[in-house]
């Protein structure tokens, strides 16, 4: 077996090749790969060894949340692994241990009125074209829970009209096809027609940039997440834990709160691959509604007043 520096994107490529996942898949794990590829460069290491995953672990923890270092802990082990296997490098991340992943639910979900004040706002300025796209964007984020990454994704051709319904069929997290699909009501979809019916154009994208230099582009993720940030300060909320993805927690904790949802049903709508993701919601409204703090602080204080009187 090689214990001595080996072509590392050579490697990359032959176990890329070998693994039988989805597309999506090998694309992140190539990503992770590449990046610690690119690490070992940067600090001239031709052989790594054990020591210098610790510190790759400890260079990543600066950067990156804990769930993504898992994953690359994950991918890294695999990896590894088929070098063993193939008598191409030892394996070299055997006792390294995973990281606890802190919870992903820091974002804060708005209140009904919240919500509704978000997209009164963004009508408000939906005056031009890009500012009839944002209201378009909020509304559909608003009323479907849908993440930045599949609004991004979505066509024209998506969305679809059945009997007195409409869809738009989505390609989610994970998922190399559009085989899921939410349901748009007759508002919103009147929303979103209003916004091609000014377009005037044949773009596959349905929601596309309209900047003098970019006109046509499929919208990023990066300019979904500004566009509800910059509403959201307009409505006078200019706070990191409040993003796009609040949206999105606001839809689920709202649906529980006001008893049009259950936790089963959300999960569906979420699509949530295990319930005890969705249940974080249930956490999140159990605590919000637990005053246990303000009564205590009311019944020390009022035993004070009392003893004054």
């Amino acid at each position: 077996m090689n214990q001595n520096s080996i072509d590392f994107n050579q490697s990359i490529d032959n176990y890329i090749q070998s693994l039988d996942r989805k597309e999506i898949t090998k694309v992140s794990y190539l990503k992770i790969l590449l990046s610690f590829n690119e690490y070992l460069k940067a600090n001239s290491i031709l052989s790594p060894n054990k020591k210098d995953i610790l510190c790759y672990k400890e260079y990543l923890s600066k950067r990156v949340k804990s769930a993504s270092i898992q994953k690359t802990i994950v991918v890294l082990r695999g990896f590894f692994t088929y070098l063993d296997s193939e008598d191409v490098y030892r394996n070299i991340m055997t006792g390294i241990r995973g990281v606890k992943i802190e919870p992903t639910f820091k974002r804060s979900s708005l209140t009904l009125l919240e919500m509704g004040n978000l997209l009164d706002k963004a009508n408000e300025l939906s005056g031009s074209i890009e500012g009839m796209r944002n209201y378009a964007i909020i509304a559909l984020l608003a009323t479907t829970g849908l993440r930045t990454i599949e609004v991004e994704r979505a066509d024209v051709s998506d969305l679809v009209a059945i009997s007195d319904e409409y869809k738009l069929y989505i390609q989610g997290k994970g998922h190399d096809d559009k085989d899921l699909y939410v349901k748009i009501s007759d508002d919103v979809y009147q929303i979103i027609m209003k916004y091609l019916f000014l377009r005037e154009d044949e773009f596959e994208s349905l929601f596309i940039t309209h900047g003098r230099n970019n006109h046509g582009e499929r919208i990023k993720t990066r300019t979904v997440r500004g566009i509800v940030k910059e509403v959201l300060r307009r409505t006078g909320i200019d706070d990191k834990r409040y993003t796009a993805h609040s949206l999105r927690h606001s839809l689920a904790t709202n649906l529980i709160l006001y008893g049009h949802g259950t936790l089963e049903e959300a999960k569906q709508i979420l699509r949530h691959k295990d319930i005890s993701t969705t249940q974080i919601y249930n956490h999140s409204l159990a605590r919000s509604q637990n005053d246990g703090e303000l009564i205590m602080s009311k019944l020390l204080f009022e035993r004070k007043e009392k003893e004054h009187e």
